[in-house]
């Protein structure tokens, strides 16, 4: 049934006809005459005085721009037509649909992650957003460290291979129009540059091309310490959306660098900056003074460099703006949303350790994906559907799937140092879990390198140091808490995740996982990572829970069983034989088909 009538024949027309559908728009009316008798997705287009009456009858829909919204709506009320909604608040109304069904939030990944993909352009930089189709060079860089965090190394380093190539000679780079150079822009790129420096042999290029933007940045430093763009334009002119204050967002790569090169002058530099900005700007840190996107790159920067009384102070007065269902407000004084800067203020409560705080923002800005994967810039609330968002609403923004997977990543990791003292410290060394383990370890070999990914407390490992001494034993965990239990045994930890392990190619002679894949979110990138360290010819080992047994156990939102064959078969694709063995006793539970085992020999 045909039951809406669209005003405005403008841009957002074709839009509005393949969000709401074309099987219920009856007409589309303008108030420009020259175009009655055209037609938008086959739906005719009539000047709006002659088609008045007829409107009475529709739900009306105004799909102009901001700027002529009112104006229509009063225009509308003079005409005695009281009905009438926004472009913007039927996209509402369809993420409110989304939010009261049931949620897959193991898709949620997979759909950001598609989107990353899709919307990589030539696989060597990611675009600007949905409708603006060109590479970004700022988000490509601090894209690398979110990518490399999830396991997807050859973006990574196709994305740092374009930074570099695109480098100015000056050290710095340019916005997405390769107009004008940027502060920020340049410092997230470096950020991106100095974690892809793990994926090359010969540094010496990226090195440069780090210290020449460092160089370059410090360049445009006063002697009092703020730091002054040579351009703004792309900020805009609204200094409640955007202004110099993101620059704390900037210092941490001249810290890291400062300690990578042995260049004090970066970190004293860095510091001087961190100084000014609090010194001049101390009200706007304190008070949610700028769109929550460009505000949160302020608050997470005062975490990163250390200053988290003063985030914890400002974070505490974010409380204030967050909604019982978890919604942040974009500004101190609208009701709609800013995806990413929702996904921003979670890491932030993450990283500062409030894990309630953060949940439920993200769980909020996580049902609002689309359904191609990506977010629109905001969405409206559902407390003023009459308000009018203004940042990027119908457009898909490419740092709001990166800033999701932060978000992720850092609610892991605090959940993970939350639940430490659950962790099992022991494990019988009747087990035929641990026996799997120790059989293929005996085999490896004097001296050989055994990893165990998401090592936890060290109970496998403690078994083998007693029965298999003659081996090496490394553990990686998520949780550096977790692993303070192994401090005084014989064994070398490293804080990482199945997706990114933390040690070169071809390492070590057995990597093992046990009770850990299910928590991995991102099983090809594990299984990925786990070759990637395992020198050929050598043996990688799941034990893990099946999907043939949903249900025995609660499970997190956010946790997954491997289907035997699908893991069989994708490990199948980088190894030449994989072994599955079932029903494996544990804990003293003979019958049962709990677990499974793939062991898999590394082509």
């Amino acid at each position: 049934m045909k039951s809406y009538v669209l005003f405005g024949a403008g841009a957002n027309a074709a839009n509005a006809v393949r969000i709401i559908g074309k099987d219920k728009v009856a007409f589309i009316v303008d108030n420009d005459k020259s175009k009655m008798g055209t037609d938008i997705s086959e739906i005719p287009v009539y000047y709006f005085p002659e088609k008045e009456k007829d409107c009475a009858s529709y739900q009306i829909v105004i799909t102009t721009s901001e700027k002529f919204y009112y104006e229509i709506s009063m225009q509308l009320e003079e005409c005695g037509i009281h009905s009438y909604i926004s472009l913007n608040y039927i996209q509402m109304q369809k993420t409110k649909e989304k939010i009261q069904n049931r949620f897959n939030c193991i898709e949620v990944y997979e759909h950001a992650i598609e989107w990353i993909k899709n919307h990589s352009i030539d696989g060597h930089a990611i675009m600007c957003t949905s409708e603006r189709r060109k590479e970004y060079p700022e988000v490509t860089g601090y894209y690398i460290p979110t990518l490399l965090r999830w396991g997807y190394r050859v973006l990574a380093l196709n994305y740092a291979e374009w930074l570099l190539q695109v480098q100015k000679k000056d050290g710095s780079w340019y916005d997405m129009d390769d107009r004008a150079p940027y502060i920020f822009d340049t410092a997230q790129i470096l950020k991106g540059l100095i974690a892809a420096r793990e994926l090359y042999k010969n540094t010496d290029t990226i090195d440069d091309a780090i210290q020449r933007g460092i160089d370059w940045i410090l360049s445009c430093m006063t002697a009092e310490g703020q730091l002054v763009t040579p351009d703004k334009e792309c900020w805009g002119n609204d200094e409640s959306m955007c202004s110099e204050l993101i620059h704390l967002y900037c210092l941490s790569p001249l810290i890291e660098a400062g300690k990578l090169y042995h260049k004090e002058e970066y970190s004293e530099k860095a510091q001087l900056i961190l100084n000014y900005y609090k010194e001049n700007y101390l009200d706007k840190i304190l008070n949610f003074s700028l769109l929550s996107h460009f505000y949160s790159y302020v608050i997470e920067a005062l975490v990163d460099l250390g200053e988290e009384d003063l985030a914890r102070s400002a974070m505490k007065q974010m409380e204030t703006y967050q909604k019982k269902s978890g919604a942040i407000s974009a500004y101190y004084n609208v009701d709609w949303t800013c995806s990413t800067g929702m996904f921003q203020m979670a890491v932030i409560w993450y990283k500062l350790g409030d894990f309630e705080h953060g949940e439920k923002t993200f769980q909020y800005a996580c049902r609002l994906q689309n359904e191609t994967g990506g977010w629109y810039g905001s969405y409206l609330s559902e407390d003023n559907e009459k308000e009018m968002n203004n940042y990027f609403p119908l457009e898909e923004i490419s740092w709001a799937n990166k800033y999701f997977l932060d978000a992720l990543y850092y609610r892991n990791c605090l959940s993970f140092q939350l639940e430490a003292d659950c962790f099992i410290e022991t494990i019988a060394k009747e087990d035929e879990r641990y026996c799997i383990i120790r059989e293929r370890v005996s085999k490896a070999g004097s001296s050989a390198k055994i990893l165990d990914v998401g090592c936890g407390k060290g109970r496998y490992i403690k078994n083998l140091l007693e029965e298999v001494p003659d081996c090496t034993y490394f553990g990686v965990d998520i949780s550096t808490r977790v692993m303070d239990v192994l401090k005084g045994y014989s064994v070398e930890c490293r804080e990482g995740t199945l997706t990114h392990i933390p040690y070169e190619d071809k390492t070590f002679a057995v990597t093992y996982t046990c009770e850990a894949l299910e928590h991995a979110v991102d099983f090809e990138s594990a299984i990925r990572e786990m070759v990637r360290v395992t020198q050929s010819g050598g043996y990688i080992i799941v034990i893990d829970k099946n999907d043939e047994n949903y249900g025995m156990l609660e499970i997190g939102e956010w946790e997954h069983w491997p289907n035997e064959n699908r893991l069989k078969e994708l490990m199948e694709q980088y190894c030449r034989t994989v072994e599955v063995r079932h029903g494996l006793q544990y804990d003293e539970v003979k019958e049962s088909d709990l677990f499974t085992a793939w062991i898999g020999k590394v082509k």
